[in-house]
């Protein structure tokens, strides 16, 4: 039998994930639902869900497997709606940006009867200068050659975390194990922290007094550092996201401050060869970010027994049996 896969909320990652399955095999059936109606719109011009529903429960009714990837101020009452849809034999996957957080919602709202995991995928390399976001830039290879973090709780199952590593596998990338813990900083760090500093920054030059000149002039600085306040995590509340990862940003934010301190201190005193070694360092961090990400995606801490394609679709597809 076909392996039913509903996928609650209509992001780039979870679109990405279902047409990554389907190059593999014509039993994945897919069904989608967002709150959000162009969402929806969007998902199904890529015509691999059948269908996307209009209500959530319609698509999580009898689904073998359920990838959440909701905006974050819409999870809670989303999985409470599919409470009584959800069966004991449905797994659920979570792919937004919240581990810890997700994990204690759904441990409060299904208790231990859904089996539970998150996990994170870093995209390609080659996507990394797109301006496009959302469920329009969903592409089928867009995990390929890329790290797929697994957070591997107290609570997953050994079936579990075989159902992460073989879907990592055949969404084309390498399958890392990590904790909740460790990939809430990751996201706070590598996501996070941009959108805040975006804010920041568009919010400083922005109450400028002579940004009503000042936004003529703006040009492509001001554009691309703003650009991850296009690709928030929440629809309405937003924020939530950070808020839900308090410590971590709090932590990171500090941080900041502390480096922008230093470099008033520097700019104040005038210290131009400090300046220049500043910016000498982090173009030096920068290059060789950019060198490294381009490669194939291989870590050290990889999955100790990760299949090949063929063996995780056979294991994959077993879930419709």
């Amino acid at each position: 039998m076909p392996v039913q896969i509903a996928c609650i909320g209509l992001s780039q990652i979870s679109i990405s994930t279902a047409l990554s399955l389907s190059r593999h095999s014509k039993e994945f059936k897919f069904k989608g639902w967002d709150p959000l109606l162009d969402a929806r719109v969007a998902a199904d011009r890529h015509k691999v869900f059948e269908p996307v529903t209009r209500n959530p429960q319609d698509a999580a009714r009898g689904a073998d497997l359920v990838l959440l990837s909701l905006p974050s101020d819409e999870l809670f009452s989303t999985l409470q709606v599919l409470d009584a849809t959800m069966g004991r034999s449905t797994a659920l996957i979570n792919l937004s940006p919240m581990a810890t957080h997700t994990q204690r919602v759904i441990q409060e709202i299904f208790g231990k009867k859904i089996p539970f995991l998150s996990i994170f995928p870093a995209l390609r390399a080659e996507t990394m200068e797109d301006c496009l976001f959302g469920p329009a830039a969903a592409r089928g290879d867009l995990f390929d050659n890329s790290l797929i973090f697994i957070a591997e709780s107290q609570d997953a199952s050994s079936a579990m975390l075989d159902l992460a590593v073989n879907l990592a596998v055949l969404m084309g990338g390498q399958p890392i194990f990590t904790t909740p813990q460790e990939l809430d900083g990751l996201i706070a760090a590598n996501f996070l922290l941009p959108q805040l500093s975006a804010a920041a920054l568009m919010n400083t030059t922005a109450k400028q007094p002579s940004w009503q000149e000042g936004g003529k002039l703006a040009g492509g600085s001001l554009f691309h550092t703003t650009l991850p306040l296009t690709d928030l995590f929440e629809n309405e509340a937003f924020g939530f996201t950070a808020r839900a990862n308090k410590e971590n940003m709090v932590r990171l934010i500090e941080d900041l401050i502390r480096e922008l301190i230093h470099l008033r201190d520097l700019l104040k005193d005038e210290n131009a060869e400090k300046i220049s070694e500043l910016f000498s360092q982090v173009l030096d961090s920068r290059g060789k970010w950019l060198n490294e990400r381009q490669k194939p995606q291989i870590s050290a801490s990889l999955a100790t027994s990760i299949p090949g394609k063929e063996e995780a679709l056979k294991r994959l597809l077993k879930m419709g049996k």
